[in-house]
């Protein structure tokens, strides 16, 4: 009977161990959330005109470097700027930026 209440709590403690492993390491790739937004467009959403590629870069790049990221490849397309986003040499994202509404997504 012991045996068996403590085989149990040992099948407990390791699916607990695995569950908040798993919640650790999907919070380490939350590097972009859904629908964020450049702070360079005034409300959420809305940029009184599009920005440049050069200013959309700069605001690219200052976003991500607060939260200790930094930019790799960027690709203009359009409207649209897509860029990778790395953590010290390993790509953590890759996201697209629309210079129209200032939204930022993970298309990665």
């Amino acid at each position: 009977m012991i045996k068996s209440h403590m085989a149990r709590t040992l099948f407990f403690v390791i699916i607990l161990f695995f569950s908040m492993t798993v919640f650790v390491r999907a919070e380490e790739n939350n590097v972009t959330p859904y629908g964020d937004y450049c702070r360079d467009c005034t409300i959420y959403g809305t940029c009184k005109e599009i920005i440049s590629p050069r200013v959309a870069v700069i605001a690219l790049g200052r976003y991500y470097r607060v939260k200790g990221y930094r930019l790799g490849a960027i690709y203009h397309k359009g409207r649209f700027i897509e860029a990778e986003i790395f953590k010290d040499d390993r790509r953590v994202d890759k996201v697209l930026f629309d210079r129209k509404t200032g939204r930022l997504r993970s298309i990665y």
